[in-house]
């Protein structure tokens, strides 16, 4: 009787115990602002929707598309590429950086101010879902270019999204609290059983542990497992979809250190413009092109910064 009721004892205590401490912990965790909350569901939308949403803030504002010959009916490129606005006859490069990354960094604007000096802009916007780092800032600062991240752009673009993601904002989910007490009660059993195989003097020691036989070596020509295939290396067959997964791997690659900004010539060719000479995106840029079968042997033309006497640089990751 008297190691259960000591193994009653501690679990009890041991259970209060995890809980008070993991309840402090949990409250010293700064939680995120509902404005935070809602704004990270912007990077869960597909590039085409979150450049949608950003042409409407950009209306409100009193901007409108500016006509450019071979532009889509809803002015969103289809590659990709920046946008040219116009307001009150002032022309604005609208840039969305919307890649894999959450921090948009300093060499996603190098260009830009050049890129719309010869689109015939005298401004520029760049939006991000994410946010920007420091020399980023310092950067948008020094060039006079406008930075919008995830934060600031929710509430403008808050009226323009559907009812679901302003539920998930204005009601915060607390499903944490029952797995927290789940745990907290779960390591007191843990403890309330050692406990009573103490006081019952059923642990074995060191002298008295039973010796255990090293498990027979595996079979060298065992038959592996058949690793099951990712997502990405199924091909799809819907047109849309390829144009969908060749533009996201364009925008992945625009967001890598030295590239400017990526974008499809023709069907197999991926024509990357450098920010800079001195590097060579091709390590990081080729398992980004390599997630997607049909595009893993594409054709990569790699083109120097403005200025440069570098040659036109021509990459395959794959062959055929």
């Amino acid at each position: 009787m008297m190691p259960t009721l000591i193994a009653l004892i501690v679990f009890a205590l041991s259970g209060l115990g995890l809980t008070a401490w993991l309840r402090r912990n949990q409250a010293a965790r700064p939680a995120p602002t509902s404005v935070e909350r809602s704004a990270d569901q912007l990077s869960k939308l597909r590039w085409r929707d979150f450049a949608k949403l950003v042409l409407q803030v950009m209306h409100a504002r009193g901007y409108r598309v500016a006509a450019e010959e071979g532009q889509p009916a809803d002015g969103i490129p289809t590659d990709g590429s920046d946008i040219v606005l116009e307001r009150d006859g002032v022309r604005t490069l609208l840039s969305c950086k919307y890649g894999s990354a959450s921090v948009v960094g300093a060499q996603a604007l190098l260009g830009l101010a050049k890129s719309a000096t010869l689109r015939g802009a005298g401004e520029v916007i760049v939006v991000t879902p994410g946010r920007f780092d420091e020399e980023a800032a310092r950067i948008a600062r020094q060039q006079d270019i406008e930075l919008i991240d995830g934060p600031s752009l929710w509430p403008e673009v808050r009226p323009y999204v559907g009812n679901e993601a302003v539920l998930a904002e204005a009601k915060p989910s607390n499903a944490t609290a029952p797995t927290m007490i789940g745990l907290a009660w779960g390591g007191a059993a843990v403890i309330g059983g050692l406990a009573w195989m103490l006081a019952q003097g059923v642990l074995p020691t060191e002298d008295t542990a039973p010796q255990v036989d090293a498990p027979p070596p595996a079979v060298a020509h065992a038959t592996p497992l058949t690793p099951q295939p990712t997502p990405t290396s199924v091909v799809p067959t819907d047109p849309a979809m390829l144009e969908a997964r060749r533009r996201e791997a364009a925008n992945a690659i625009t967001t890598l250190f030295g590239v400017d900004r990526a974008l499809w010539s023709t069907q197999s060719t991926l024509l990357v413009y450098l920010s800079t000479e001195d590097v060579d995106p091709t390590t990081d840029l080729c398992p980004l092109l390599e997630r997607y079968p049909e595009l893993a042997a594409s054709r990569v033309q790699l083109q120097p910064p403005a200025g440069s006497r570098k040659p036109v640089r021509f990459k395959q990751c794959r062959t055929y």
